[in-house]
């Protein structure tokens, strides 16, 4: 209906404008500015796309309206996990910033991972009990292929409780070099979705 397109989301009807289109001069007179900022939407969008099923979890609590969680996770990406190159104004994507899970909840102590006989070990102290913190806390585990063009990953929502201290995952590549993040989940008897911690990136084991 003229300019407005009409989607529905949940079942609610939302309305938005048409993007306008732009000429061949207006292009051609875009500001560097811009380039960058285009630039740093593309590589997020890239990278997020693969892990959607991750945000639906690790960003439930962000769900707002037509707002999603994977809109929630583009968001904070875009503004918290770039840094520049050299002394250019170009920025790249720093995978140690992404977050994969965001709130409020304690998040671990101490978490490490490393490589075990058995596959790739998570291990943390136990603090429950501090803040709201509980000992039946569930930990969330992710894996992300660190290989060049790897999309593989492996993961546990509802992994080991906070105070077992330890969660082993036994990724589809034993042998690969995998990007690793840790976070914990905590049930929420009143919106029957999971209160979460902000995620902790280990690095590539």
């Amino acid at each position: 209906m003229g300019d407005l397109i009409f989607y529905k989301v949940g079942g609610v009807t939302y309305a938005r404008r048409k993007p306008g289109k732009q000429s061949k001069s207006t292009k051609a007179r875009t500001s560097e500015r811009k380039r960058n900022s285009q630039s740093v939407s593309t590589q997020t969008q890239k990278f997020l796309k693969n892990i959607t099923h991750i945000l639906r979890f690790g960003y439930q609590n962000f769900e707002n309206g037509a707002s999603r969680p994977y809109h929630a996770a583009v968001s904070y990406t875009m503004k918290n996990s770039f840094k520049f190159v050299g002394t250019s104004a170009s920025k790249v994507l720093d995978i140690s910033l992404v977050k994969v899970s965001r709130g409020s909840l304690l998040g671990p102590q101490d978490p490490k991972v490393e490589r075990v006989p058995e596959g790739i070990k998570f291990a943390w102290t136990d603090n429950s009990l501090q803040a709201a913190a509980k000992s039946t806390d569930n930990v969330f585990v992710f894996l992300l292929s660190a290989e060049e063009n790897g999309s593989g990953s492996d993961w546990e929502f509802l992994g080991n409780t906070r105070d077992k201290e330890a969660h082993t995952l036994l990724p589809p590549n034993n042998s690969s070099q995998w990007h690793a993040w840790i976070a914990f989940s905590q049930e929420n008897p009143w919106t029957k979705k999971r209160d979460l911690s902000d995620s902790v990136y280990l690095g590539i084991v």
